[in-house]
């Protein structure tokens, strides 16, 4: 595992996780505000001024640019770099449990690529974009026809995720007189069923709730408010599925 994690493939997975978590970047920050994807260049958000190459590398240009915009001197968010290094971190355990299949990496980094856009864009918005939803579908159903599963358990958690949060949405609603379950989490949910199946779908809804939990704790304690938006703890409960399989089978009821 050890020379897996350091081998050059990892390396190079990592690289492109940093380009790709720019774009990750870029994305959770335009799509949730209705703005279009490659229509217009990168600019400052304090100038407005348009990016050139030399301020768009990954993590170098934050680092050595002073962490500022060369051209009115604003500080950069430190959203950027960390966005870009975690999905770094992320392609590279992509690389690693793919165990040297690159179609299982592959698809597997790209799953991560769209959790990353989805939870930023939920945390910072409270917004899960539709377009990164549906870009998911189709690498869900790769991965299952990839890993051999079962077709019929996948359509099944597919719909039982998205129907049963369905059916929670609409009787909080009546129970509470407000929205207690977002209808991207919804969308996220029927897409969840999809990758794990309806035999992973109660388990994986188990851990998500207990985890959705203790970070709306942390998120009050730290003064962000009442209301933690569920998404993030969609995304990292799947992708610790994804990784780590035998998580889930730990919950799994007998």
């Amino acid at each position: 595992m050890t020379g897996m994690v350091a081998s050059p493939e990892a390396w190079l997975f990592a690289a492109l996780g940093l380009v790709f978590g720019s774009f990750a970047s870029a994305l959770s920050f335009r799509l949730p505000r209705g703005m279009g994807v490659v229509a217009d260049r990168s600019r400052c958000p304090h100038c407005d001024a348009v990016l050139g190459a030399r301020d768009l590398v990954p993590l170098l240009s934050w680092v050595l640019g002073g962490r500022r915009c060369r051209h009115c001197g604003a500080a950069i968010s430190w959203r950027y770099p960390a966005i870009e290094l975690a999905t770094a971190a992320l392609f590279a355990a992509a690389w690693w449990r793919g165990g040297g299949d690159l179609v299982a990496a592959v698809l597997l980094a790209a799953t991560m690529f769209g959790l990353m856009v989805i939870l930023v864009s939920d945390l910072e918005t409270s917004i899960i974009p539709d377009l990164m939803l549906l870009a998911l579908l189709p690498v869900a159903a790769l991965w299952r026809w990839h890993a051999g599963g079962n077709w019929l358990d996948g359509g099944a958690g597919l719909v039982l995720g998205a129907g049963l949060s369905w059916a929670a949405r609409a009787a909080f609603r009546r129970w509470r007189g407000r929205q207690g379950l977002g209808l991207g989490d919804v969308k996220f949910l029927g897409m969840a069923g999809l990758y794990l199946g309806a035999n992973g779908l109660g388990p994986y809804l188990a851990l998500s709730g207990i985890l959705g939990i203790l970070l709306g704790l942390a998120w009050r304690l730290a003064g962000r408010g009442p209301v933690f938006p569920f998404g993030p703890a969609l995304c990292v409960t799947l992708a610790l599925g994804l990784f780590w399989p035998g998580l889930v089978d730990l919950f799994m009821w007998q």
